[in-house]
């Protein structure tokens, strides 16, 4: 992100041991910041501070602990809280639809939804598999719920999700 220009990336990690090690890692690159916190208390950042925050394992590692949905909503409303109006929520998951929409479609968060479904890297489907017809780059539609159409045919079961969360109250479409 700072080689593309962003000059203000903050990261942060409930772990210090990862902190420190990505802060000696890239001392070279003013742009990158490095927080150690709790996600689901991050209330160090006032209101409507980021334009965007990527998630890769986060939501992840959290619906794997317990009370995993107090969790998972305690961060989601972290991350809402944090937003900028308009701004985006990037989520890069392993969770499908049927596990990640119920948390994500909460009325409360106002969140326009778009569901990227990308194929592991180097995956050959079968003969016949239709992927090089199906572009990674545009949206899937999802049902009214927000989930795979009953139709939508999942070539690699070892697919990458990625929501993307748009902040929509305080915005025009």
């Amino acid at each position: 992100m700072a080689k593309d220009g962003y000059e203000d990336i903050m990261n942060v990690d409930i772990s210090s041991v990862a902190i420190d090690l990505m802060r000696r890692k890239y001392e070279h690159v003013p742009q990158l910041k490095y927080m150690q916190m709790d996600v689901k208390d991050m209330s160090f950042f006032p209101d409507e501070t980021f334009d965007g925050v990527v998630d890769k394992g986060t939501l992840d590692s959290l619906m794997c602990g317990t009370d995993a949905p107090i969790s998972a909503a305690q961060m989601l409303g972290e991350v809402r809280r944090l937003l900028k109006p308009g701004g985006i929520y990037m989520l890069i998951t392993y969770g499908d639809p049927t596990v990640r929409m119920p948390h994500l479609s909460v009325p409360v968060y106002s969140w326009e939804i778009e569901l990227y479904v990308i194929p592991r890297p180097g995956f050959q489907g079968p003969a016949g598999c239709t992927s090089s017809a199906k572009s990674c780059l545009e949206p899937i539609p999802t049902t009214e719920k927000g989930l795979l159409p009953a139709d939508y045919i999942l070539e690699d079961p070892d697919s990458i999700f990625i929501y993307i969360c748009k902040r929509m109250d305080g915005t025009s479409k």
